[in-house]
């Protein structure tokens, strides 16, 4: 129990340490910064993202977490940053969807927020489908999605040849 509770917590970890990190500028998909979390990882601003600065965020991903700096990881150590992880992207997401900033975030507010994702992510979808930029999906550009959706197994492979 005790390795399962470690291991849950090492995944939480790598999980919400990118997160809280300043992304890059201008507007990208759904309203949200360009490059997303990955352009979070551009430490010298130039657009690019080298193997060293992948390194340089990891060791300082890790410094954040190492509180008392001893080097090493302990589980309430990991346990306080996943939670600061946490908490400020709930207060992020919490900005984001209290539109009338009355301090609540109502049911309306919520699916407001979800349905103009929804949208976006259809509209996205659409346009990568459509090949030619006609605006109509035509049957080739339909059977050519729906031949290339769901690729990728579960665990990241491409599937056996029929």
């Amino acid at each position: 129990m005790k390795h399962s509770l470690t291991f849950a917590m090492i995944s939480l970890m790598a999980g919400l340490a990118l997160a809280p990190a300043a992304q890059a500028e201008g507007e990208g998909p759904e309203g949200g910064k360009r490059g997303g979390h990955l352009m979070m990882l551009d430490l010298d601003g130039d657009g690019r993202i080298t193997r060293a600065e992948v390194d340089g965020a990891r060791e300082a991903r890790f410094a954040r977490a190492d509180a008392d700096g001893s080097g090493a990881l302990s589980l309430e150590e990991m346990t306080a940053r996943a939670v600061a992880d946490a908490t400020q992207r709930a207060e992020q997401r919490f900005a984001r969807l209290d539109a009338d900033g009355d301090g609540q975030v109502s049911k309306a507010e919520m699916e407001d927020k979800r349905s103009e994702r929804m949208e976006k992510r259809a509209m996205r979808m659409f346009d990568r489908v459509d090949a030619n930029d006609d605006d109509v999906l035509d049957e080739e550009e339909i059977a050519r999605a729906m031949k290339h959706h769901g690729k990728k197994q579960k665990d990241g492979t491409e599937p056996k040849a029929e």
